[in-house]
């Protein structure tokens, strides 16, 4: 499937606006199409949808601001990381050259598109497999924008952006039937998961990767800094920044990701699942800050309510002012809550 421009989520029926364009091809009981993938759907299309007992679809969002990394690109990334984990599995090497090529090319977008108001697409995986790929790319990305937004410098974020490409690849090296379970995992096979970190750690090694703050984003991005993460327990500075970094955003991306095992989180519901995990001691309050200004706590899909009684969709991030996103309304007028003063979110319709 093509990656689409626009913010791609899964979305409950009754809060759509009737502005978004859906990803997929719904038909009722007699096999009648009720919304054809790449349709508006339209009020009408809402109503039929509810009365076919359809609760959840996936949909694009437009968005009014030129997407930050373009779309093409991410794509092609998501390719050629899928390429060099394949090679790596017969090679147990990375192609630390390819990587490096691509994970620069995404941030060189990143840093070049970096204001006031963004945007970012993602894609959507089509299968389980393809999770893993998908995911490496969109972790790269946000980590790039979080360390972008932390201050970090340029020789640190081409750094970071390296090392969360390639977070996941010691998950080369675990059993397809523990990956790829599409049931939760017993606790013999949850401990033969978590060694994909240690797996990561030898492969990166054996590359010739030596900077150890890519080990870190690698080895250590399930430590939590309670101490209740793996696979050391590490905890406070034992845990590097780069390593934070990675942990919350690889955190996010999973949990707006569709999985066989799971449904997706709203973009909304997940954003609280960080700031919550952040108030609990276990995520890093500053990276958790940094993308809560990036991203919204509102983030872009997020149908919300104004307080005059219209229902919108967050299009925008305005990122000094995160209470305030960029809305687009149901009659398709887009409003600014930045500049708007006189309106604002009262509820969140996810």
């Amino acid at each position: 499937m093509e990656a689409e421009v626009g913010q791609c989520v899964l979305k409950n029926v009754g809060s759509l606006t009737g502005l978004e364009i859906s990803l997929e091809t719904i038909t009722d009981r007699n096999g009648s199409i009720v919304v054809r993938a790449g349709e508006r759907i339209t009020p009408e299309k809402i109503e039929l949808l509810k009365s076919n007992g359809v609760n959840r679809i996936w949909v694009k969002v437009e968005e009014v601001l030129p997407p930050l990394v373009d779309v093409k690109k991410i794509n092609e990334a998501k390719e050629e990381i899928q390429r060099v984990f394949d090679s790596v599995v017969t090679k147990l090497k990375i192609e630390t050259e390819q990587v490096w090529k691509v994970s620069q090319t995404v941030l060189n977008d990143i840093v070049r598109n970096y204001g006031e108001k963004i945007s970012l697409v993602f894609l959507v995986q089509q299968t389980d497999e393809d999770y893993t790929y998908t995911h490496e790319v969109h972790v790269s990305m946000i980590s790039s924008l979080v360390g972008l937004e932390m201050g970090l410098r340029l020789e640190e974020l081409s750094h970071l952006a390296f090392s969360a490409m390639i977070h996941d690849v010691g998950k080369v090296l675990v059993p397809k039937e523990i990956l790829l379970a599409t049931r939760k995992l017993t606790p013999e096979e949850f401990e033969v998961m978590k060694r994909h970190v240690l797996y990561g750690e030898r492969i990166c090694r054996q590359s010739g990767l030596n900077d150890e703050r890519v080990i870190s984003s690698v080895r250590d991005h399930h430590e939590k800094l309670d101490g209740s993460g793996y696979l050391e327990g590490l905890s406070d500075r034992q845990v590097s920044l780069f390593a934070r970094i990675v942990s919350v955003v690889d955190i996010y991306d999973a949990l707006i990701s569709n999985r066989s095992y799971k449904p997706s989180w709203t973009p909304y519901r997940a954003m609280t699942e960080i700031i919550r995990l952040a108030s609990h001691g276990k995520l890093d309050e500053k990276v958790v800050k940094s993308m809560v200004s990036l991203f919204g706590l509102y983030p872009i899909g997020t149908t919300v309510a104004l307080n005059e009684g219209t229902k919108a969709i967050v299009v925008g991030v305005n990122r000094r002012n995160p209470l305030r996103p960029i809305v687009r309304t149901e009659n398709g007028e887009t409003i600014d809550l930045a500049e708007e003063k006189n309106l604002r979110v009262i509820l969140v319709l996810e």
